[in-house]
């Protein structure tokens, strides 16, 4: 199989190009809309990228779906492989560069609008209630709890910052770099890029159910495959869905990677053995999702992740859960294992604020954000700057 990419205005446009370049054979892997940046990208159409695999001797229908596109496709070939690595490390810095021009003009954009927002609240009147004497300290405030931060972690960030007495003498540019700070505090540093090893990493997921584990995994499956030029295997004891194993067993086989099942813990310690003697860099393993109100499934799961106490194990949660349920999840789940933090479906929610919050009440550490169905486009490791961004209006996207 070779893979290629077309560029179009529109998605219908692109796929015109598929199919007159390649023809009705192609399998469409990928559609991804981009949104323009930069200084002119408010004159600048929306481009469209669709990520089309061909075989020049078989034939397949064009997959072209609103859901996850899930083809049926052979083993990639090396230069296949070779090729998706040099445009993903292409593309990873073109997204570095563009986040870099994004975070230059929404601060300039931030500023300007704290600048305008200032002169707004000193004609406020007296009568409207105020947590903060200090205008700028308020309108944080606000920002804070509109994007979904509780009041006493909003508190906590701006408390010292009331002292400041005219708005005359503030310089908004140093006060924001406070704040942002303090976000960024609680948060933490982001885990570090995945690489070859010594030994393989073995990395669980674990979580309630329907919170996006397997298709996390597919994602993570193509980053560290593709991107990263790892070796990976694939291991699922969600063995209480068919439909689980069916679906890792289709990303697998997009991938070249033979999914191998556990239907007990011995199972696990085999498969974990065959996998580091076939010299994989990575080892993931799909666990089934867990209601962390049953203590029998929690007891199992526990029992599952005991056959291999330095593997890794990241607990996905879905941004769409409720706050307090969300605590109640990370704090159940802590009574087993120690776990980062994968949040799932931003795309669904208006607010994140839900993120420093699970991270100030637990001190637990951020790793992936999920954003969409698209795989493997739709996942970032998280950057406790861009969070910050995010909650205070900098930016608006991840």
């Amino acid at each position: 199989m070779k893979i290629k990419k077309f560029y179009a205005s529109t998605e219908q446009e692109a796929i015109e190009k598929v199919k007159d370049e390649l023809g009705m054979d192609a399998l469409v892997m990928n559609i991804k809309k981009t949104q323009p940046t930069g200084l002119f990208r408010f004159i600048r159409k929306t481009t469209v990228e669709v990520t089309a695999a061909y075989e020049e001797n078989k034939t397949t229908d064009i997959i072209v779906s609103d859901a996850p596109i899930i083809p049926r496709m052979e083993k990639v070939d090396v230069q296949g492989f070779e090729a998706v690595t040099r445009d993903a490390k292409i593309a990873a810095q073109d997204d570095k560069i563009k986040m870099l021009q994004d975070m230059l003009y929404s601060t300039s954009d931030m500023l300007s609008r704290a600048q305008e927002q200032l002169s707004v609240a000193r004609h406020r009147s007296s009568e409207n209630p105020r947590k903060y004497q200090n205008n700028l300290v308020q309108i944080f405030y606000d920002t804070l709890l509109a994007n979904g931060v509780l009041p006493e972690i909003a508190d906590e960030i701006l408390c010292e910052l009331d002292n400041i007495e005219a708005d005359e003498k503030l310089d908004i540019n140093f006060l924001v770099k406070i704040v942002y700070n303090s976000i960024v505090r609680i948060i933490g540093g982001s885990l570090p890029v995945v690489e070859k090893a010594n030994k393989a990493r073995k990395i669980a997921f674990i979580g309630p159910t329907g919170v996006g584990k397997t298709t996390t995994i597919a994602k993570l499956t193509a980053e560290f495959n593709l991107k990263n030029n790892l070796e990976v295997g694939l291991i699922t004891a969600d063995t209480y869905r068919i439909a689980a194993i069916d679906q890792l067993r289709t990303y697998g086989d997009i991938f070249g990677i033979d999914v191998h099942v556990v239907y007990r813990p011995d199972d696990l310690a085999h498969h974990l053995k065959n996998l580091r003697e076939q010299n994989c860099d990575v080892i993931m393993i799909d666990t089934a999702g867990r209601s962390h109100r049953n203590e029998l499934h929690l007891q199992e799961l526990q029992e599952l992740l005991a056959i291999a106490p330095d593997m890794e194990k990241y607990l996905v949660l879905s941004l769409t859960t409720k706050y307090e349920d969300m605590l109640d999840i990370v704090n159940t789940f802590s009574s087993i294992c120690d776990f980062s933090i994968i949040f799932t479906k931003l795309d669904e929610t208006l607010q994140m604020g839900a993120v420093l919050n699970i991270c100030y009440k637990t001190g637990r550490k951020l790793s992936y954000i999920t954003f969409g169905q698209n795989v493997p486009d739709d996942i970032k490791k998280v950057e406790s700057g861009e969070v910050a961004m995010r909650l205070l209006g900098l930016g608006d996207e991840l």
